[in-house]
């Protein structure tokens, strides 16, 4: 019986595995280049970083299905990449259902003693290989492959549906819902009264759709580079690129399109507000390179992160930032950055498992990042007491008094974000959880009644 040749890329595997390890091997260099001394004798020593077999790609179960079928009947089959074939056996693991893996040769055919063989292969797939094959099987997410081969004669015997890069996986790993952020940009705008100018309104809107792409950006390369990680993970499996919905081209096209809008936005507003957004983007790439594996570096760089969202808002309307304001976002949003890696922690604890791959954090470290949290977060309480004490206050508000009422309302959200952090009923994100949580809300409420009373 002739053999059934399968490729390994985008047909076995959704993804493309050639790819996937080149962005490891990048991630890794970097990681490297801003690494110590120090860790980058750890780095040498934990080769599973950056070891392919490492990533667990997700196989197209439906071909992977059709394999063991044709194997029942006696086909042998072949596997074919353009990898080295005993990589290849180790990734398969326990999926090694293959009689043979060979390398394809340079001018993208299989060796000559090979014989007559059936074929399925993908959109990239040589022409030569569909050419020559006796039995063709496609695997895309649309017909165009199909059509393109039935013009040139060359019969199709069975089509499997790939995983089609549809709006949804695209919209998905945007993460859209994590743009509500971004609202922090209209803090200057609200705190220097300036709701009746047009102009200052225009530009906030322009810099938080700026900021929205930019993250998205962000998003895009973290989960590029987060692949093995996510793969291993409970919830974010499922994620747009660990799952296969998307590959790293597609995610390439992507980060480069929402670049190319966020810098055509910059260009109607100041400057300093395009530098602010500059340093956002710098801090966001370093972060998912190297800081987010840094013990209490990654939730400094988070606070920061949050911190240039209020900075570029200011920028945008030209309007200077108070040091209470400042200081005030830095020790809140680090407080919220720690609140975050305890629900990590939390769960990781429920899951019976004692450290968070790609973190600096293990369970046992529970305790110190609590007290660590909650002190960052009441230190922003009592920099907000300093701010409405200050002579700051009373040359935008025309009753000043009654901003006290901020002092005891985030006291009280604080220590229930807490609390309810402390039972693991926070999720992994928490300013998420505040645009979901009733109590939370009302909060806000309050305190937007308070301002206006204040005014």
């Amino acid at each position: 019986m002739r053999p059934l040749v399968c490729e390994l890329d985008s047909t076995l595997l959704k993804t493309d595995l050639r790819s996937e390890i080149r962005l490891q091997k990048i991630k890794q260099t970097l990681s490297r280049l801003l690494s110590s001394s120090t860790d980058l004798k750890n780095l040498q020593l934990q080769k599973n970083d950056h070891d392919d077999t490492s990533l667990e790609p997700p196989f197209n179960e439906s071909v992977f299905d059709f394999l063991l079928v044709r194997k029942a009947a006696g086909q042998p089959l072949i596997l074919c990449s353009r990898d080295d074939p005993a990589s290849i056996a180790a990734i398969l693991g326990e999926r090694h259902i293959f009689d043979q893996i060979i390398e394809r040769t340079a001018d993208e055919q299989l060796p000559a003693s090979l014989g007559p063989y059936d074929y399925i292969g993908n959109a990239d797939s040589p022409m030569k290989m569909w050419q020559t094959a006796e039995k063709r099987y496609v695997v895309e997410a649309s017909d165009k492959t199909e059509k393109l081969l039935l013009q040139n004669n060359i019969a199709v015997a069975k089509s499997f549906k790939a995983p089609d890069a549809g709006i949804k996986p695209i919209i998905k790993s945007l993460r859209t819902y994590q743009w509500l952020k971004n609202l922090l940009v209209f803090v200057p705008i609200i705190t220097s009264q300036q709701l009746d100018n047009t102009t200052a309104i225009i530009n906030s809107i322009i810099i938080f759709v700026c900021f929205s792409l930019v993250a998205s950006f962000g998003y895009v390369v973290n989960d590029l580079l987060d692949l093995k990680s996510d793969r291993a993970h409970p919830v974010k499996f499922k994620r747009p690129f660990a799952s296969g919905a998307l590959t790293v081209r597609h995610g390439l096209i992507i980060g480069v399109s929402l670049l190319v809008l966020a810098i055509v936005g910059c260009s109607f507003l100041p400057l300093a507000a395009g530098a602010a957004l500059g340093c956002y983007l710098i801090l966001t790439v370093l972060y998912s390179l190297y800081l987010k594996t840094k013990l209490m570096i990654d939730v400094v760089a988070l606070g920061g992160l949050f911190t240039l969202r209020v900075i570029g808002g200011a920028a945008a309307i030209e309007t200077e930032l108070s040091f209470y304001l400042l200081s005030f976002s830095i020790f809140i949003f680090s407080s919220l950055g720690m609140v975050k890696r305890f629900a990590e922690l939390h769960n990781l604890q429920r899951l019976q498992k004692l450290t968070a791959q790609g973190r600096g954090y293990r369970v046992e470290d529970m305790a110190p990042v609590r007290i660590i949290g909650i002190s960052l977060g009441y230190m922003s309480v009592f920099i907000m007491g300093q701010y409405i004490n200050s002579p700051v206050v009373t040359q935008y508000y025309d009753n000043p008094k009654i901003i006290w009422f901020l002092f005891p309302l985030l006291t009280y959200w604080l220590g229930r974000l807490w609390i309810l952090a402390n039972r693991g009923e926070v999720n992994e994100d928490p300013l998420i959880f505040a645009m979901k949580d009733t109590t939370s809300l009302l909060v806000v409420a309050t305190a937007a009644v308070i301002l206006i009373i204040a005014n």
